[in-house]
């Protein structure tokens, strides 16, 4: 049960560091196709703002002025979701940092919470919950 628990977690890790590094840098330097890590099921919660699926939300980012994100830090963890034994369960991703817009002159720092779940579909995973606030 030890050495599940850590391989899940190890993957879990991995999985982190490689979502964390692709989202951001396409939500800076590629927003248009940021829509590819979202489904029509994803809830997402900006900053107050309520948005069911991807679209709506998509509309709105892509209205935002360009940004340079800087990561402070992240953790991570493995929720049981499991319905295999080979099977990848979720993964809720936190992560705080700064953001600058380009309409504004200074810093913001945020706090940005992630379930990342599996899309049996491709073998990948998708932005199932988003939770970012304005700090």
């Amino acid at each position: 049960m030890a050495d599940s628990l850590k391989a899940h977690v190890d993957i879990s890790s991995k999985g982190a560091d490689q979502f964390v590094e692709l989202y951001y840098k396409v939500f800076d330097t590629q927003r248009p196709v940021l829509n590819r890590l979202y489904r029509d099921s994803s809830a997402i919660l900006w900053n107050g703002n309520a948005f069911s699926g991807i679209t709506p939300f998509a509309e709105f980012y892509n209205k935002l002025s360009t940004s340079e994100h800087s990561i402070i830090c992240y953790d991570c963890h493995p929720l049981p979701t499991q319905t295999g034994p080979n099977t990848p369960g979720s993964i809720i991703v936190n992560v705080s940092g700064t953001v600058r817009y380009s309409n504004e002159n200074k810093d913001r720092l945020f706090s940005q919470s992630f379930v990342l779940s599996p899309d049996p579909t491709n073998g990948s995973f998708y932005v199932w919950s988003d939770c970012f606030r304005f700090v």
